[in-house]
Parts: structure tokens; sequence; C-alpha cells
């Protein structure tokens, strides 16, 4: 059994691992480097697809030329795991792996970037459900919670063992949105015997465990009661696109007490397909993805600023978003004093988020609104949440991801703290590098 780290082993984000197994390759995961693709022009997020990975915006796959993939599998519907798909998969004579909404947002990529014909390779699963890649090689999806929905658990089964393929999870017994992990199996898993674990290990360096999605929907409530206190201000609230168990908060703690829009292209690439799935009631709430509806919607908050609750892109004070927008004036509606801002989000650690957020929190402020921030618990296991995983598996091997170097030494150091050996049964490596094992 070999294993390729092509992507996401020097950084946190664009994802792409593969795993081979007598001359049969399986991929997990091809996705962006998320502070790449913000941080480019509109002309170089055009670029061909080999200056893209030149720049580091999505993985060099190089290494898996002439190889035999019988198979692509995508864990969860996130950019930094499934937006590479429209432009690595294509060469790979393969079907497409993954949960029906994970699929909607593909089919959603493939479109904008004018691959629909790549549809035809998409093959949906279920958690519990199980289907033969090859007559050697066998795909298996286990339930488990993240911060976007139907995220799975990919377990392979291969004559040289099983690989459980964890990216990214939380391990939440209060969700909001789905059931709990599927412990159950999890745990039949570690007594079959699982050869390989490769884990993401984004919260690893962080103590203790990661608060359920329960504590949010409370944090959420908090706030909008703190928010609808001021009658007359307008109330802003933006979080994740993909977020669906925290846009479902937000709409049932407004409590019919304002009218919902959301706003902002991604919330409709996201909520959308939710909606159609069943994963989201948006009974009385309009979702408007279009600059024209968009700038529409802007106009009539602007004539009745209390009656409405505004849920919008730009946590992350990404250009061009619609708080980006709202900051720097280009909507009718203009924030007024005691208007409130409410970041139902954490800021992702890099620079360049940090610096936007911070821009456009200042605008803000300059125009008098407030601002709650923090309104939020992460979708990433913790170090105790990690170990807990460890413990349930028990698998011979190690591999962390999804993390540059000091995340995946983190991770090592937890696992040799259970008894592992770095270097031996756990292995830390970067993108590029091949290790086999036995």
């Amino acid at each position: 059994m070999k294993v390729y780290a092509i992507g996401g082993y020097n950084e946190v984000g664009k994802n792409m691992t593969a795993v081979e197994v007598d001359g049969e390759v399986v991929i997990f995961d091809m996705g962006y480097s998320m502070e790449k693709i913000v941080s480019m022009e509109d002309e170089e997020r055009a670029a061909s697809t080999e200056a893209m990975k030149e720049m580091g915006a999505i993985p060099n796959d190089r290494i898996l030329e002439g190889k035999n993939v019988v198979g692509i599998v995508i864990n969860h519907g996130h950019l930094d795991h499934c937006g590479a798909v429209p432009r690595l998969a294509e060469k790979y004579n393969c079907k497409i792996y993954a949960t029906p909404y994970t699929l909607e947002v593909i089919k959603n990529l493939l479109d904008d970037e004018g691959k629909g014909y790549l549809k035809s390779r998409l093959y949906p699963m279920n958690a519990n459900d199980t289907v033969e890649l090859s007559k050697n090689l066998q795909l298996e999806f286990v339930h488990i919670t993240h911060s976007i929905p139907q995220t799975v658990l990919s377990v392979l089964h291969t004559k040289e063992g099983t690989v459980v393929y964890a990216n990214d999870y939380k391990l939440d017994d209060e969700p909001v949105l789905e059931k709990k992990p599927d412990y159950r199996r999890i745990k039949a898993l570690g007594k079959e015997g699982v050869k390989l674990l490769i884990s993401e290990c984004v919260r690893v360096t962080e103590p203790s465990i990661t608060p359920p999605e329960s504590v949010a929907k409370h944090l959420v409530r908090y706030a909008l009661n703190k928010a609808y206190d001021y009658e007359k201000s307008a109330v802003i609230i933006t979080t994740f696109a993909s977020h669906i168990a925290r846009l479902k908060s937000i709409i049932e703690e407004n409590k019919d007490k304002r009218k919902v829009v959301m706003v902002g292209r991604s919330l409709d690439n996201y909520v959308i397909p939710a909606s159609q799935l069943g994963l989201i009631n948006l009974r009385g709430v309009r979702v408007f993805g279009r600059k024209r509806g968009i700038k529409r919607t802007m106009k009539k908050v602007a004539e009745h600023p209390e009656e409405y609750l505004v849920v919008c892109t730009g946590n992350q004070g990404e250009e061009n978003s619609v708080l980006w927008r709202m900051a720097r004036k280009q909507y009718e509606f203009k924030i007024r004093k005691d208007d409130v801002v409410i970041f139902a989000s954490e800021t992702i650690p890099h620079p360049i988020n940090r610096a936007s957020k911070y821009m456009v929190i200042e605008l803000l402020k300059e125009q008098g609104a407030k601002i709650i921030d923090d309104v939020h618990v992460s979708g990433h296991a913790r170090r105790e949440d990690h170990r807990e995983l460890l413990k349930m598996l028990r698998p011979e091997y190690v591999i962390p991801s999804h993390g540059e170097t000091e995340r995946l030494a983190s991770y090592a150091s937890m696992a040799l703290e259970e008894g592992y050996r770095i270097g031996d049964t756990v292995r830390i490596l970067y993108n590029g590098a091949v290790t086999e094992i036995k």
C-alpha cells in the first residue's frame, strides 16, 4: 500500500491524497487553496490548470501521471476539498463518489467552469452505503459531523487492510441538523481492524474538545435578542454559506420577528440545494444570489431596515462580498449608528483573512455599527476529540493531514502519547511525498 501526499500537507486546505494498492489508485479530495484563490485577480483565476498548479492554488497531481485511478472520493462539500474537481477530475477515467448534497455543490462548480459534461461521472452515495470500486477495492461511507451537511468518513477496504480517511470531522453529540456520529460503526471498524487512518489536524493544537453546534445555536439566540433590543436598528448577520446548521439556527432563533433575506452568490449556491434536499426549511425566507436581486433587496431594506434580518456573505471580509460592498456604501442601504452586525463565524487563521476582516469591521464601526463577533463554535475536532477517534479506530498506522508542519507534528505528538512511534507508525508527510505502508 502506497500513500501519495498531494495537497494539504504543507498548508491548511488544498486537500488531496491518493492511496494505491496493487496498481489501483483511489483519490481522496481535490480542493482549492482558499487563501490563494481569494487573493488572486480575475485573470489569474481564469489561468490554465497547469498555471494554477504552479501558483499553488490547486494540488499538483503530476505524481499520479500514468496511474490507474479507479475512483475519486470527496468527503464533503467545502471548496478546500472539492473546489479543484472541475480542473483535475477530467483526465481520470473514473467515477466521482460523494453524498447527494456534496454532489450538488460539485454540479454548481462544474457548471461555473463549463464542465457540465462531467456530471455523468458523479456517483451518489449515502452514509452506510458501500460500493465496489474494483474487484479488490470497496468504498464505504460512515456518517460523521462537521460544519456542512452529509460529511462522511471514507473507508477503503483493501486486501492490504482498511484505510479510513477522516478529513474533516468533529464529534458532535448535540448536532442541530443531522444525527450524531455513527459511533457504532466507527467502533466496529476498530474491532475489525484498521490498517491506516488519514486524519485532518486543523484544530489539533487546541486542547480540550470542540463544543457541539447546539452551543452555537444558543449564542445565535443570545446575539439576536441583544440586537433586537435596538428596535429601530438594522440587523445584519454573516456566516459561512455552507454552514447550513448555523443558517437553520439563525432562521429559527429569529422566531418570525423580522423578514429574513439571504443575499450573496455563495449563499444561493449552498442554501438552495440544501432546501431541495430537505436539509433546511426556507419557509418565508428569500434568497438572492444575483447582483440585480441583491441590489433590489438592499433597496427594500433601506426603506424599512427595522423589518429585516439580513443574512449575507462576507464573514471573512472577502472582496466583493455583500458585507464588503455594504461596508463601502455600494448599496442604497447604508449603515447607521446603532445598526448591529453579527459575525456568526470565526476568522480563518490566515494573514489575508485577518487583514480583510479587520478592514471591513473598521469601516462598519466608522459608520456607527455595533459589532458582535465570534458567535461560533468550530466544525473541527480538537486534540481530545482526535484522541477519542484514534482510540475508537485503533489503526496500525496514522498519517495527519490538512495542516502545515506545526499541526502535523502536534497530531504526531498526541499519537506518540497513545503509543505510536513517530517515523514508523505515525508518518509526517509533505506535498509530493510518497510513503509505503506494510
